[in-house]
């Protein structure tokens, strides 16, 4: 039961308790952690179009949230690369960029709220079927609205499937490797512990819900389907993005094409 109990305190605030001993490096004056993951100046760029609302074919926000489901089963029709920038803005997209104040650092308004503005996951898309894209390991860059080729993967899609099933479902994880575009969401914590300290975690949490919701919803705005998982394997999926699974770490993943 003691399990259970570290859990469910977990989930609990601890904003109230009262003595708390630990003080965060943001207390300790201590400059924040970039807004967006520093990248090797070699990768490959690639512009992303400019987001148009006229993409969006169902713009009833009731029908969004009334026909949103978690949708495994894709046409075997590419994404086209206008669908996919849209889909970015719309989980991480930076709408404006607020200078620092006093020592938060500087904070980006997004889509999406993020606890402090902080703002800890990176994005990451697996590509087997976007127009004008090859396929392979990409990552967004927030403040541009821009992609960065990672590198390349032969085995790409085999390797989605593993990292999702492990050896024991790879029948059950057929779609993910079929999966037009794959999201994956990485998160650096110590954006959200240089201000939180060790309360960040649980906060970091719930900040990745709101993307996915986003997602969920924008799919469905421009004809699309998503399915996240959270259950994987978690060395596999690390690996895949060349990640060192304990200053960044995969934590959420989903699907994405167009519906049958």
């Amino acid at each position: 039961m003691d399990f259970f109990d570290n859990n469910r305190n977990f989930m609990k605030s601890g904003f109230d308790i009262p003595g708390r001993e630990f003080v965060s490096d943001q207390e300790r004056g201590l400059p924040p952690p970039p807004v967006e993951k520093p990248l090797n100046s070699n990768l490959k760029l690639i512009e992303l179009p400019s987001v148009d609302k006229n993409i969006i074919k169902h713009n009833d926000l009731y029908s969004c949230f009334d026909n949103r489901r978690s949708r495994r089963n894709y046409k075997d029709k590419p994404i086209t690369l206008e669908e996919l920038s849209f889909l970015l803005w719309a989980t991480q997209g930076v709408q404006k960029i607020i200078p620092a104040y006093k020592k938060t650092g500087h904070i980006t308004l997004r889509p999406v709220p993020s606890a402090g503005g902080r703002h800890s996951y990176e994005t990451y898309i697996a590509v087997n079927n976007v127009e004008g894209l090859e396929k392979g390991i990409y990552i967004y860059l927030p403040l541009e609205h821009k992609l960065a080729f990672y590198h390349s993967d032969d085995n790409l899609s085999d390797k989605l499937i593993y990292a999702y099933g492990g050896e024991n479902y790879q029948d059950e994880a057929q779609w993910l490797g079929r999966a037009p575009v794959v999201f994956l969401w990485a998160c650096i914590p110590y954006r959200g512990e240089w201000r939180y300290h060790c309360e960040a975690h649980k906060l970091m949490l719930l900040d990745l819900g709101h993307i996915c919701q986003n997602l969920y919803l924008a799919c469905e705005g421009i004809g699309c389907g998503a399915c996240a998982i959270a259950g994987y394997v978690q060395t596999a999926f690390d690996e895949l993005l060349h990640i060192d699974g304990e200053n960044e770490y995969v934590v959420y993943v989903a699907g994405v094409g167009k519906m049958v």
